[in-house]
């Protein structure tokens, strides 16, 4: 039996990892903290060094998580007796939950002579709604990944996978709390310390800067950082690219499913104090008898997991982050547009999204009937544009028309016009006037519905999320399988892997062909077959780039103004309102 993976991080201390039983060329180093939680709705500090040598053998404790009855959208770790506090806090805990994953390739451990070079780095942030999801599914074990960049692809990287602080922990806003942090004199003033509502971004930060100075440890490249995240994840990286202070932390980005605009903030005065007030209703606290100071108080002294349960009963489908004037400052759906406000020292971004997003979401977002469709028209259509977008989408005549319809219009709206809006305007940061530096964009889709699901008959298609198992290609995953898309597969993680190396197209002086891997010249405005797009049939193909015509287009431009102006409108009635 071979000695376990030993290694000293400077700064933090040594661990002792273990070996992949299926893939003994990678080690793992699991639970290792970048930062603790000092208090429910505060800054996370970093993490202390520790003495001795820490055990780096098993998975740490994930965010407190509301569970989830629907198996192809759960994002929880297995179920826990909640009555057995010994194993509930193993699983779950509030303070020490911000931890990362670490896969890396045997022979690039920084112990003895020798030494390699160091390799690009791979940091994951999982998706979930801000609600759920772990660095512990099954779902995101890099095992494989690794393995497969390093027997596969020849290019070896280090992939990192963090937990960060969700739900009511990691994104919850109110006046209330705003007026908390505002008063609490141990903050740094001017600084993401007084931020609100936006914790779980920040723990992202946290982490980020974790992988900046300590990843050479590992062999990985601090300068060479690829950040990949899904859905609320790829909504994450949208936003990191866009905050001022991120900036810097990675090089390279691939957004699936998702940009800032996906998952909008919303303000404390409306959004978050709605779920505020959900919160307190839930507990008993919402009586007028009790000051703002009094109800937090009294919710920071409730058990994380009974505080969490609260979603379970009132129904809380995603959260978002929060317009709090410290972090985010305005509307993401004005500065997505603006190219001055993305990072300036990116190299590449990639983004694409699943062929049938709005599926798994028409029962919650969409329109289920015939009875909910006028609803979802009045959500989704600026007054006065009924015709046009009857003239895109067509008019339902019957239930499942209602619900197929609403699936295409989520599908627009939520997923492949914010990847549009960032992408154009990403591409302006190339091209317009701040050309100083060389970024290159590419684009995919994925097409293919995996076939586990497909026999279920449960009609979600190439859904939201289908693309996960193909990413890591965990031992879980590849024994449903079928051989194509096990082949499947290794081209998705190949793409990725030559991402992260920054064997782009230009670099290799192919503009067009399979073998550049991604897409040369994206022009949005043009015809050309340049998004890669991982098809039906589990072959790689060049497809589309855009798959919204320019009415189309158009028509999200409007609705995307509308919706904004909406929104600012209530605000200001809520602060007239609490003038009175």
């Amino acid at each position: 039996m071979s000695p376990r993976p030993q290694i000293n991080i400077p700064g933090c201390g040594s661990a002792a990892g273990i070996y992949a039983e299926t893939q003994p060329s990678v080690a793992k180093f699991l639970n290792i903290p970048y930062a603790t939680v000092p208090e429910r709705w505060r800054p996370a500090v970093k993490a202390s060094a520790w003495s001795g040598v820490r055990d780096a053998s098993f998975q740490g404790p994930v965010c407190h998580q509301p569970k989830s009855e629907n198996p192809l959208v759960s994002m929880t770790t297995d179920a826990v007796d909640e009555d057995d506090e010994e194993a509930y806090a193993k699983v779950y805990n509030e303070e020490t939950c911000l931890n990362l994953n670490i896969f890396l390739p045997k022979e690039h451990l920084r112990t003895g002579s020798g030494k390699k070079p160091l390799i690009p780095v791979m940091v994951w942030i999982h998706g979930g709604g801000f609600k759920d999801g772990s660095n512990a599914m099954s779902l995101y074990d890099a095992t494989n990944l690794v393995a497969y960049s390093i027997n596969g692809v020849g290019r070896p990287v280090v992939v990192v996978t963090m937990n960060y602080r969700l739900n009511y922990f990691g994104f919850l806003s109110s006046p209330e709390l705003v007026q908390d942090v505002q008063s609490d004199k141990r903050l740094s003033s001017n600084t993401s310390e007084k931020s609100v509502g936006n914790w779980g971004l920040l723990d992202q930060k946290v982490a980020l800067e974790w992988v900046r100075d300590h990843i050479s440890a590992f062999g990985g490249d601090p300068q060479d950082v690829t950040v990949f995240g899904e859905s609320a994840g790829a909504a994450s990286i949208g936003y990191h690219l866009a905050i001022s202070a991120h900036h810097g932390l990675f090089q390279r980005a691939i957004l699936q499913s998702g940009a800032a605009t996906t998952m909008t903030a919303g303000r404390p005065e409306y959004e978050g104090q709605g779920y505020f007030n959900q919160l307190c209703r839930h507990f008993g606290l919402h009586t007028s008898d009790l000051t703002g100071a009094q109800k937090i108080e009294r919710l920071r002294q409730i058990p994380a997991k009974d505080l969490v349960k609260a979603a379970d009963n009132g129904k809380i489908g995603m959260f978002i982050p929060t317009i709090d004037s410290v972090l985010i400052k305005d509307d993401a759906r004005g500065w997505v547009h603006d190219p001055a406000r993305y990072d300036p020292g990116l190299k590449a971004v990639m983004l694409g999204d699943c062929r049938d997003e709005g599926r798994m979401f028409v029962t919650t977002l969409g329109a289920k009937s015939l009875k909910h469709w006028p609803r979802f028209l009045a959500r989704n259509c600026p007054p006065g544009q009924e015709k046009e977008f009857e003239a895109i989408y067509g008019s339902p005549k019957t239930n499942a028309e209602a619900a197929s319809i609403s699936a295409i219009v989520l599908s627009d709206s939520v997923f492949l016009y914010p990847i549009h809006a960032t992408s154009r305007a990403l591409m302006e940061t190339r091209d317009g006037g701040r050309n100083k530096y060389f970024l290159e964009i590419a684009r995919f889709h994925f097409d293919h519905p995996l076939q586990i699901v497909e026999d279920m008959e449960l009609g979600l298609g190439a859904h939201h999320a289908a693309e996960l198992p193909f990413v890591f290609g965990s031992d879980t995953y590849l024994d449903l399988f079928t051989d194509a898309e096990k082949e499947l597969c290794k081209s998705l993680m190949e793409t990725w892997i030559r991402f992260a190396w920054g064997e782009t197209s230009r670099q290799h002086g192919l503009q067009y062909g399979q073998d550049s891997l991604l897409p040369a010249d994206v022009g949005v405005g043009g015809q050309k077959t340049e998004a890669i797009t991982f098809t039906e049939q589990s072959t790689v193909e060049k497809r589309l780039v855009e798959r919204l015509d320019a009415r189309t287009l158009d028509f999200w431009r409007r609705s995307e103004q509308w919706q904004r102006t909406k929104r600012d409108e209530r605000y200001r009635a809520r602060q007239q309102q609490a003038k009175l």
